[in-house]
Formats: structure tokens, C-alpha cells, sequence
């Protein structure tokens, strides 16, 4: 199973159009993709942040596929 690449973003839930942090994100496990609540820290080393929200656009190489963040802790 592939795992999904995504965009992450910045943002409050429902905002898409937030400050991109990374792209081509793809999660750590091959088991799921991040769920809401999930916490991760990024490629760059910047976190945690705690997902938000998501969007998935049906192909797992779209430049649709977001990941919304918050910044998560202190």
C-alpha cells in the first residue's frame, strides 16, 4: 500500500489555505495515515503539531491532499 503525500499547512480546522509547512509529507508507518489529534514533528525537525484537519483528493500523489496543523504543547 502506498503511503499518501501531503501537503501540510498551518491552520485552523477548515483552513486549507494556511501557511505551507511541508510538502510531500508522507506519514512515519506504513499502518495509517495521521488522524485528527495525531501529534508529529516534520521532516525539518519543526513540532509538534497536532493535525487539525485533512482533505484527501482520491490519488495519493495530489496536490490536494493537506494536512492542517497547530502547533501542539509549550
Amino acid at each position: 500500500m502506498a503511503r499518501v503525500a501531503w501537503i501540510v499547512r498551518q491552520g485552523k480546522p477548515g483552513d486549507f489555505d494556511g501557511p505551507e509547512l511541508a510538502r510531500d509529507y508522507r506519514s512515519q508507518g506504513k499502518v495509517s495515515e495521521p488522524k485528527i489529534g495525531d501529534v508529529l514533528t516534520l521532516p525539518d525537525g519543526s513540532g509538534p503539531w497536532r493535525v487539525v484537519d485533512w482533505a484527501f483528493a482520491d490519488h495519493y500523489e495530489s496536490t490536494e491532499n493537506v494536512l492542517v496543523v497547530e502547533p501542539f504543547g509549550d
